[in-house]
């Protein structure tokens, strides 16, 4: 009996001391909670997804923003988007709601670390507009044009950093919508930044990309050349010029180059450089 008393002893001096605090396991808590409502959001026999939406709505901002939020992995919510930026300041939360094929509804969070291990969380707001050829636009957390992110880069320039964000919009059954755009941190919240990529002479506020839903692209940060890079999309006929639903890949890639605080845009990248 002494001896297995001293083995329990022993495993329990072994187990993660953050697994025994108080804090750590009410986020487990939440973070089960939420998977749950995520599991019924996307269950084929939900039939009224909008009290789950609220409901997730409602502890989500209290879990974010709990003490160790922000070095909790929240790795069980993966039927969502979740991504975290390399210098750990910043975790953006998407989903997603099908109302039909031809309507979407996007909801987000953003996690933002503060000074002092303080977190602050701001809802992204749908604005349900179409994104279609929307280079420049004023876009705030409040006022958003919704899609889901899949990838962060991080860049700084003259003591700024700036985070780069690649989304997609499954926008209807006929197109597709991929999307670059770029936040920084400004006076503690975060702002959708203007005028950060210059494709020849024009300086927009992001990089939009519509194609036809049948077809896939590639848009991504290759950390091997230190560049954003995506396929070149061309109409599948010439008579199809501008009308997006007909858009696919041509087999040439293009690219953005971080230089100066400015993405610049590149044709026709060397493809034997790509992983």
């Amino acid at each position: 009996m002494t001896r297995f008393l001293y083995m329990v002893c022993l495993f329990a001096l072994a187990l993660p001391s953050r697994a025994q605090d108080p804090g750590y396991l009410e986020l487990v808590k939440k973070e089960s909670e939420l998977r749950a409502l995520f599991q019924s959001l996307y269950s084929d026999t939900l039939s009224a997804p909008e009290p789950v939406l609220e409901r997730i709505r409602e502890i989500m901002p209290e879990a974010l923003s709990a003490e160790g939020a922000m070095d909790f992995p929240w790795s069980k919510l993966d039927m969502i988007g979740v991504i975290n930026s390399e210098d750990g300041m910043l975790r953006i939360f998407t989903w997603h709601l099908m109302e039909d094929p031809d309507h979407y509804r996007y909801f987000g969070y953003i996690q933002m670390n503060q000074r002092r291990d303080q977190i602050r969380v701001f809802e992204l707001k749908d604005n349900l507009k179409p994104q279609r050829n929307l280079i420049r636009l004023e876009q705030t957390t409040e006022d958003w044009c919704g899609k889901l992110y899949y990838q962060i880069t991080t860049e700084s320039y003259k003591r700024e950093t700036f985070y780069t964000l690649m989304g997609m919009d499954f926008n209807d059954s006929r197109s597709t919508i991929k999307t670059i755009e770029t936040i920084s941190l400004q006076r503690r919240k975060p702002r959708f930044e203007k005028e950060m990529y210059q494709v020849g002479n024009i300086q927009q506020d992001r990089v939009v990309l519509e194609y036809s839903s049948q077809v896939s692209i590639s848009v991504r940060y290759d950390p091997s050349i230190r560049m954003i890079t995506f396929d070149h999309l061309e109409p599948l006929h010439p008579i199809y010029r501008n009308n997006f639903e007909f858009y696919g890949p041509d087999g040439s890639y293009d690219g953005l180059k971080f230089t100066d605080g400015l993405w610049v845009f590149q044709r026709d990248i060397d493809a034997r450089n790509l992983n």
